[in-house]
This record gives C-alpha cells, sequence and structure tokens, in this order.
C-alpha cells in the first residue's frame, strides 16, 4: 500500500509542477496569442481544448479500468451496485444548474466576449454565482430538514448494508453536492472565454487526486462513506482552488461581487437557461436513469453489468462529445460576429468527422466487449450479446447527431433540442420500465435505442435544416448583426 500511495503522490506533484507552469497567465498568453483570422482562431483554441478534453478522458478510463478491481472484489455485488447507484446521482447532481450556469452562462459571456464587454460579462457572472448560492443555501435548510425521515436501504432495495453505513453516505453525497452548486460556473466561464482546455486541465489533476484517494481507501477496505469522500471530497477540495485560480489570477475582472448582481442578467439567465435546465433534467433521464430502474427492477446486484457495459460501449460518444463541446462557445461568437460561412463549415465538418471517426471505434469496442469486460471486470459482470448492441445502436445515433446538438446549444435554437430530449426521456424511462419488466437487462437498453430513433433523431436533423435554410439563415444573421 506505501508503494502506491508514494507513486500516486509523486504523480500528483509532478503534475501539478506542470500545470502551475503551464497556466501562468504568461503563458497562456504566448499560447493564445490572437491572430488575425479569427475562424482560424476558434478552431485553434477548439483543437486545443478537444485535445485536452481527450487526455483527461484517457486519464478517466485508466482510473475506471484500475478502480473496478479495486472496489468490486472486496465491496461485493450488493454493495458495489450501490456504489454504482450512488455514482450516478452524484452525476445526476452535479449535472443540475439549475439554468443559471451551464451553456445559459456559456452563451451570454460569449456575447459579452465577443463584444469586448467586461462590464456585462461581471455581471452575468456575479448574478450566477450569487443567485447559485442562495439556491445553495436554501438546499441545505431543505435536505437537514428532510435526511432524518428518509430510509435509504428501502430506496436502494438493500438489506446487507447497514443502514448507518448507507446514511452517512448518502449525507455525504447531498453535501458535496450542495457545495459544488455555485461552484459549478467554474467550466462554463473557461468555456465562453475559448479556454476550455483549462477546465480540462483541472479535470487531470482533479482525477489524479481521486485515484491516489482511491487507492489509499481501498487499500484500507473502506466502506460507502469513505468511497464517497476519496471521489468527491478530493474534486470538492480543488474545485475550491480552482475558484481562486479562475477569479483572482485568470479573469480578475469577473471577479463575483454582490454590487454587481444585475436583476435583468438573472431574469435572462432564467429564461435562456430554462430551456438548458429541461434539457439537463431530459439528459440526465436519457443517461443516467438506468441503474434507479434495474435497482428498483431487477436489484442492485443487475447494475453492475449493466453500468460496466455501458461504460465500455459508450466510450465512442464521449469522445466525440469532448472533440465537439469547444464548438459551442465559438458556434456563439461567430454568431454574435454574423459569420455564418464559418458556422456552416464547422457543422459539416464536425458532422463528418464525428462520423468517421466514432462508429469505426463504436464497431471494434462492440466486438471486443465481452472478452474486455470478462478480463476488467470478472466473468459475473459479462452482459448478454443483445444488451451490447441496444447500447451500440444508441451510441450510433449520438455519434451522427452529436455535431447537430453542439450547433443548436451554442445558437441558443432550443425549441427543437428541448421537446426532442424531454420526449426522449421519457420514452427511455418508460420504455425502460416497460421492457426491463418484459426481457431485463436488455430491455433497459433496448428502451435507450427506441427513444433515440423514435424522438431524438428526426426532431433534432429538422431543426438543424430549419437553421441553414436560405430564409432562417437570413433572418437570424441580421438579428445578430442588430443585436451586435
Amino acid at each position: 500500500m506505501s508503494l502506491h500511495l508514494s507513486q500516486g503522490l509523486s504523480s500528483v506533484k509532478r503534475t501539478a509542477s506542470r500545470v502551475k507552469g503551464f497556466m501562468n497567465p504568461r503563458a497562456l498568453r504566448s499560447v493564445f496569442k490572437s491572430h488575425h483570422n479569427p475562424g482560424r482562431e476558434r478552431y485553434r483554441r477548439a483543437s486545443i481544448t478537444a485535445s485536452a478534453s481527450l487526455i483527461q478522458k484517457a486519464l478517466t478510463i485508466a482510473i475506471s479500468f484500475i478502480s473496478v478491481p479495486l472496489t468490486v472484489h472486496y465491496l461485493g455485488p450488493e454493495r458495489y451496485g450501490v456504489w454504482l447507484t450512488i455514482s450516478s446521482l452524484l452525476i445526476w447532481l452535479a449535472m443540475t444548474d439549475f439554468g443559471l450556469a451551464g451553456n445559459a452562462l456559456i452563451n451570454v459571456l460569449s456575447e459579452a466576449h465577443g463584444k469586448e464587454d467586461r462590464r456585462a460579462a461581471q455581471e452575468y457572472t456575479s448574478s450566477a454565482v450569487w443567485a447559485l448560492t442562495f439556491i445553495a443555501v436554501l438546499l441545505a435548510v431543505v435536505t437537514l430538514a428532510s435526511f432524518p425521515f428518509i430510509s435509504w436501504n428501502a430506496v436502494f432495495k438493500v438489506t446487507s448494508v447497514p443502514p448507518h453505513e448507507l446514511a452517512v453516505a448518502c449525507a455525504l453525497t447531498l453535501a458535496f453536492f450542495i457545495i459544488g452548486v455555485p461552484l459549478s460556473v467554474q467550466y462554463s466561464i473557461y468555456s465562453a472565454y475559448q479556454d476550455g482546455f483549462l477546465s480540462n486541465v483541472w479535470g487531470i489533476v482533479s482525477n489524479v487526486a481521486s485515484l491516489v484517494a482511491l487507492v489509499v481507501v481501498s487499500r484500507f477496505h473502506g466502506g460507502l462513506p469513505e468511497l464517497v469522500l476519496a471521489l468527491s471530497g478530493t474534486r470538492t477540495v480543488l474545485a475550491l482552488i480552482n475558484v481562486y485560480y479562475l477569479f483572482f489570477r485568470r479573469y480578475r475582472w469577473l471577479r463575483p461581487s454582490p454590487t454587481a448582481v444585475r436583476w435583468h442578467c438573472i431574469h435572462r439567465l432564467f429564461s435562456v437557461g430554462f430551456k438548458y435546465l429541461v434539457l439537463q433534467l431530459g439528459a440526465l433521464g436519457i443517461y443516467q436513469s438506468q441503474p434507479m430502474i434495474i435497482t428498483q427492477i431487477l436489484g442492485p446486484t443487475e447494475v453492475m453489468i449493466f453500468v460496466v457495459a455501458q461504460k465500455i460501449i459508450t466510450l465512442p460518444v464521449e469522445m466525440i462529445y469532448m472533440v465537439t463541446a469547444p464548438l459551442i462557445p465559438a458556434f456563439g461568437e461567430a454568431k454574435a460576429r454574423n459569420d455564418w460561412k464559418w458556422i456552416r463549415g464547422a457543422y459539416r465538418n464536425a458532422t463528418l468527422a464525428s462520423v468517421a471517426t466514432g462508429v469505426p471505434i463504436m464497431l471494434v469496442i462492440a466486438l471486443v466487449a465481452k472478452p474486455l469486460i470478462r478480463v476488467w471486470a470478472g466473468p459475473a459482470a459479462v452482459p448478454d450479446t443483445s444488451l451490447i448492441l441496444w447500447l451500440s445502436l444508441y451510441n450510433l445515433c449520438g455519434i451522427v447527431l452529436m455535431a447537430g446538438g453542439q450547433l443548436l446549444t451554442g445558437l441558443e435554437r432550443l425549441n427543437g433540442p428541448t421537446l426532442s430530449i424531454t420526449l426522449c426521456a421519457i420514452g427511455t424511462i418508460g420504455f425502460g420500465i416497460l421492457f426491463g419488466h418484459w426481457i431485463g437487462l436488455s430491455g433497459v437498453a433496448a428502451a435507450m435505442g427506441v427513444s433515440k430513433l423514435l424522438f431524438f433523431l428526426p426532431i433534432q436533423q429538422w431543426a438543424v435544416r430549419r437553421i441553414f435554410s436560405a430564409g432562417t439563415t437570413r433572418t437570424i444573421g441580421t438579428t445578430s448583426k442588430a443585436t451586435v
């Protein structure tokens, strides 16, 4: 254990040293030296961010491969299923920014950046941070009042996990979520200024530190509370350090001040963010509802099979998302400058690159998924072929539609995505419950694929075609020019 710990600490020190030099403001200015061609500069920043995203994802994959053998054997199937469900809950909670952060903040800050209006940028940032802080306080009060009355063993349908252990793990999960609510603006700020690679650098450091903490906990055979502390606690501490760097070193003019809060900024963030909030809740239903559905229908021991397969099969679509996500603020900035030629070309290039790269990787992973899972997580975690096929169909749709989703998000054309994701989420949950009772785990995966084909694909394709129709483009372009 001491050997693993010393190696992990040494890795963290080396990574921190490199990041410190790399994140020096002067070094960053030299990396992002201004170019005369705005379109080329957008591609350049997006490519740097995408490269850092891939590095972070590679590290995340490595951590997943290491963490499963570390935890699954000593936790046992039921406790490990509970841990996977809690991890899914953490993702649910982390993605919920109540419409004030996320893409809503990215869009308004990208617009302010395109206009070089630092005052407006600070007002939007301050309004988002302090409104989220107020929401976090309300959530803390509600949690403290209701927590003692919840039977967590009944929620997770387990008998072998001591009630006190499960309650402490859930309490820590909720506490870290509440602390992280106002901290959720970090990614949005980096993305809006097309410095998303910095967010990925912090993510890399966070993953390395979490891995070290996970190794320590697993060596001591820590329970569920210790696992939550190892992962969420480490990331929360680093998020707080990131806040200091963000507002006191990198973007001093954005420092959130109560005097800079403006009601019209909060109103716009809520009006734009409400649709993004619906999108987030829909996305949670599509991507993260399965562990809870499986727990309630088939029991927590079955969660392991599904989640392990999902981790493997969804790698290509996650990779495509990370590569194309930096285009969201670039689309917003290009819209503010009325650069529709660049927008059309960037969307076409992103779609072609996504399909050409993602589909072959998806096919290879589908072929090797069973033997890979057998070696990685053991024979008990190997899924049926039908489960792999349905998850592959679901991911194929995601790869084809990814660039369109980033385009619609960056241009704030949210009616199509809102409708498609809402219907897809309802279908995923409803069909998941129905098919889960009918054919088990494969039915839950089938619900994902069928819902994506029926609801997501046709509506989003229609929304994208509408943007690039001649009349719509002229209208949007004229409106954008008038706004600028």
